[in-house]
């Protein structure tokens, strides 16, 4: 992917963003109220779900006001030190914008502070992290500068003894998730412009798929069209993989970089994936993350009491079990001395199911074998695949008679034939016809 659609295709102007009318009005009588330096508040804070438009109005306007924009990101500035290093410097004094020009204050210049993801900022301590909600209102009431904060969660970024003050010193401004049918007419929108026909049906699933998050449904429709020219209903059946791929991926994620137990069972428990399969994914990364030996041999003890406790949940039908299995799993968070500094880039899929999936036909054709055979020597399944079918290929592959008679009565296919004999299946199906009888 060269340019990621949502960027390619975001809205530069106000009155092109889809949704949230009212909000939008609200944010721009605002900005009216800054240019005629009477503001009632120096800083908005934007809520709603992630892809309802927030980031991209607060972009927007800046670019319809003439604004220049300095924008943070919570995630990588939160605390009292680092805010007041860069946000409370950017408020007060005068600054360049992205592309050069100098804005000067005192000719009524303006700029944007765009603080994104301060649902992420923290009241107290935090891993070190000092004061961040605190540091934002000390930079709101000194500032000279527009400010808006924009985040999901309401009572994240309001809770608190700070988070109240914050409250009193910026408006809040609260987003909805964009309806099915505006998400649909904006999809419409780029398959459009990208040169593409795509059904209807296609862009309902999409949309619908993605509950309200515009940013969602457009990453999706690039996931499934991009270099197509054409988009039917069987290109959607990926996404849902994707979909499993990504909520393991993030629950291995955090399980393997947390040092808290109680992080990683909340993920699991939010995970609707079964104790092995999920065992299987931190027992193909582990290695990846875990470098030292001793980390290593105490993470795979707890994984290896999940698999005992699995063994006898298949064994005995007990899933009450499944339970102590994922907390055996979520232990492997606390099986570290220390946490790393250094990550892998990516997790891999795990080798064995990669495998599995390579060899599912061969297991599918042994099983029907072994179920066609059972019923003829009044024996399991099990039975035959481990004592019978390997000696019943060889005699079958070197007796004529014998292949000829039980290719007529056990219906073999070609598939099945294939695996007991390296003649062609489908000679070997013409002979049985001609010698019948």
């Amino acid at each position: 992917m060269d340019i990621p659609w949502v960027e390619k295709y975001r809205p530069k102007r106000l009155r092109d963003i889809v949704g949230n009318t009212q909000a939008i009005n609200e944010i721009l009588r605002w900005a009216e109220e800054w240019e005629a330096g009477k503001p009632s508040y120096k800083a908005l804070i934007l809520v709603g779900k992630p892809g309802c438009g927030k980031t991209t109005t607060a972009r927007a306007l800046a670019n319809e006001m003439g604004w220049g924009v300095i924008e943070l990101n919570a995630s990588d500035v939160r605390n009292e030190e680092k805010i007041k290093q860069i946000a409370l410097r950017g408020a007060i004094y005068e600054t360049f914008t992205d592309d050069g020009k100098f804005i000067s204050t005192r000719k009524g210049g303006r700029k944007l502070i765009i603080f994104d993801e301060a649902d992420n900022l923290y009241e107290g301590v935090k891993d070190g992290d000092r004061g961040g909600k605190k540091a934002i209102v000390e930079t709101i009431k000194a500032s000279k500068q527009p400010i808006i904060l924009i985040g999901n969660d309401y009572y994240s970024i309001t809770g608190g003894t700070w988070g109240k003050v914050l409250k009193s010193v910026a408006k809040v401004v609260k987003f909805r998730a964009v309806n099915r049918a505006q998400i649909v007419k904006v999809l419409r929108r780029i398959c459009a412009a990208e040169g593409i026909k795509c059904q209807d049906e296609v862009l309902k699933y999409i949309a619908g798929k993605s509950g309200g998050d515009l940013r969602a449904a457009i990453n999706d429709l690039q996931a499934i069209a991009e270099g197509k020219k054409v988009v039917t209903e069987d290109d959607v059946a990926a996404l849902g993989y994707r979909d499993v791929k990504n909520e393991i991926y993030k629950t291995t994620l955090v399980i393997l970089h947390t040092e808290h137990f109680w992080e990683a069972k909340s993920m699991l428990n939010n995970l609707d994936e079964t104790p092995d399969f999920v065992m299987l994914w931190i027992d193909e990364n582990m290695p990846l993350e875990y470098t030292k030996p001793g980390d290593l041999v105490r993470a795979y003890e707890y994984l290896s009491k999940a698999d005992v406790l699995l063994g006898r949940v298949m064994r005995r039908q007990h899933y009450a079990l499944w339970s102590y299995a994922m907390d055996m799993i979520a232990a492997v968070s606390v099986a570290k001395e220390e946490k790393y500094k250094k990550h892998p880039r990516k997790y891999n899929f795990p080798s064995w199911l990669m495998y599995m999936n390579r060899t599912k036909k061969i297991r599918q054709v042994r099983d029907s074998l072994g179920m066609k055979l059972g019923r003829i020597y009044h024996t399991s399944k099990s039975d035959i695949l481990e004592n019978i079918i390997s000696d019943f290929s060889v005699i079958y592959d070197k007796d004529e008679n014998l292949r000829n008679f039980y290719t007529r009565i056990l219906h073999l296919n070609e598939d099945e034939i294939s695996y007991m004999t390296t003649k062609d299946p489908r000679e070997v199906l013409k002979e049985a016809k001609n010698k019948k009888g």
